[in-house]
């Protein structure tokens, strides 16, 4: 179902360190889509109150909404046919996605990816406990006309394929891509004791 703007709007979100902008620098190389990082927006246009405990930017959420609507704007305006958000951000913000791709990662590699970024323990845990309910994929399904979750690269690449048939115009059948359920690697990682506080 496109949009009546005409342009298509993707959304690619997922827990920190799951993978998003790896897989939207793949996207970007395949269908000349520039990667908009929400990150980069929030730190150019200085839109964050503070910094809480954990050390991370307060966001002003309505404010970042406004910014990215007007680059949605300038866009339409511009005749591209498609623009591509990426951040985890998007699946906070009301915003309304045509195709959204939410990026997954296996418990025990995003802890490792992690701690090599020098996440707090509370930190951590947070992003750890989101990634296993698949936080980003039930709130942004409430604000796309299609979600795909991606954790495997055969499913990356079929979900590519997809996007760069759909900026193509061409009528293509949706990717038949797998619901990923998270409650056997909590599990595992309880059982060695891993349990970050839980």
């Amino acid at each position: 179902m496109p949009k009546k703007s005409g342009l298509l709007v993707i959304a690619v979100t997922g827990t920190p360190g799951a993978g998003k902008t790896s897989f939207a620098k793949m996207l970007s190389e395949q269908t000349g889509l520039r990667a908009i990082e929400v990150n980069d927006i929030v730190e150019e246009k200085k839109l964050f109150s503070g910094i809480d405990e954990h050390g991370s930017k307060i966001v002003k959420m309505q404010e970042l909404k406004k910014e990215l609507k007007a680059l949605e704007k300038s866009e339409k305006e511009a005749g591209k046919p498609a623009i591509m958000f990426v951040g985890h951000l998007l699946a906070d913000l009301k915003l309304d996605y045509d195709i959204s791709i939410v990026v997954r990662a296996n418990l025990k590699e995003l802890i490792s990816r992690l701690e090599s970024r020098s996440y707090e323990k509370d930190k951590l845990r947070e992003n750890l406990i989101s990634e296993s309910i698949d936080y980003c994929g039930f709130q942004i399904a409430e604000l796309s006309k299609e979600t795909y979750q991606v954790e495997k690269e055969s499913d990356k690449e079929a979900a590519i394929r997809y996007l760069k048939e759909r900026l193509a115009g061409n009528d293509v059948e949706k990717p038949n891509l797998p619901e990923i359920n998270k409650t056997d690697e909590m599990l595992e990682l309880v059982y060695e004791g891993n349990t970050f506080g839980l």
